[in-house]
């Protein structure tokens, strides 16, 4: 007797129709993965820069030449000059001062550049600002073998005793191997007379509590506006002047250091930095304690 073939056919039908479902959503699936992953590769390649701090730098190459022509080609190191009666940069001793505005530094790098035979790292301005890499820099700069000092950054518009208690707030003496400086740079729109009362002050207060006088670091023009006179004279100075030459003070005046770049290329930090060197016959002894 021959019985009917139909259920064998229905479940043959059905098996081949579950068979299609599956296999036909996955090679959708995959040939939509691939028209991603095309879209994708077609889409905006973000630019991935090297980390200067991650990353080793590479040996003596400082891309960015100064500006000025006399250190074109010098590795960003001045030389000496005698025209004019201008004092004469000491290339032997050359250093960087820097804050958070050069971020994190690699200072086991900045350690290997022979531009940097000294560091000045921010520490605070006016009455209340600590600046927030001013812990790591010290801590790691002094690590690594770099004589260190500190600067704090004045406001003539706060008094001399809020700006020194914030500077004592912070520093410690026996952290240092380099005298402080005292940047001086804007008036803050007060007058003459309390710009001048308030530097004064402020300077005496550091100096009474550190038993050593502080280096003053400002501009030609401030210098020859406010500091021009003998009270003044008493103290070194650190004169930031982006020039081909060498600045000339009033009277022909002395100063200590010289700021000649604010964009100079050290192993280490990323961008620019500021450079500078001593003067003449000065050197790095005289304003370590």
């Amino acid at each position: 007797m021959n019985r009917p073939r139909r259920p064998y056919a229905l479940l043959a039908f059905a098996m081949l129709f579950m068979l299609t479902c599956i296999v036909q959503p996955a090679e959708a699936k995959k040939r939509k993965t691939k028209y991603e992953q095309k879209r994708a590769t077609s889409a905006v390649i973000p630019t991935i820069e090297p980390d200067g701090v991650s990353q080793r730098s590479k040996p003596d190459t400082h891309p960015h030449t100064l500006a000025a022509p006399m250190f074109a080609g010098l590795n960003n190191r001045p030389v000496r000059v005698s025209n004019d009666g201008r004092p004469s940069p000491n290339r032997g001793i050359t250093g960087i001062d820097v804050s958070h505005y050069q971020g994190q530094i690699n200072w086991a790098e900045v350690a290997r550049d022979p531009q940097v035979q000294y560091v000045f790292l921010k520490m605070t301005e006016g009455n209340s600002m600590v600046d927030n890499t001013y812990a790591y820099n010290l801590r790691e700069a002094r690590r690594h073998g770099l004589k260190v000092g500190v600067y704090h950054f004045f406001r003539a518009n706060v008094t001399a005793e809020a700006q020194f208690r914030n500077f004592m707030s912070v520093y410690r003496k026996q952290d240092q191997d380099l005298l402080p400086f005292v940047d001086v740079e804007l008036s803050n729109g007060v007058s003459d007379h309390v710009f001048v009362s308030r530097l004064r002050e402020l300077l005496e207060l550091i100096t009474k509590a550190i038993g050593r006088r502080p280096v003053i670091y400002t501009g030609k023009h401030y210098y020859q506006k406010y500091l021009n006179t003998d009270y003044f004279r008493q103290y070194q100075y650190f004169i930031a002047s982006y020039t081909a030459q060498p600045p000339m003070l009033a009277n022909n005046d002395d100063y200590t250091i010289w700021q000649y770049s604010s964009k100079g290329r050290v192993r280490g930090i990323r961008g620019d930095v500021d450079m500078s060197c001593f003067m003449g016959k000065h050197v790095l002894k005289e304003i370590m304690f």
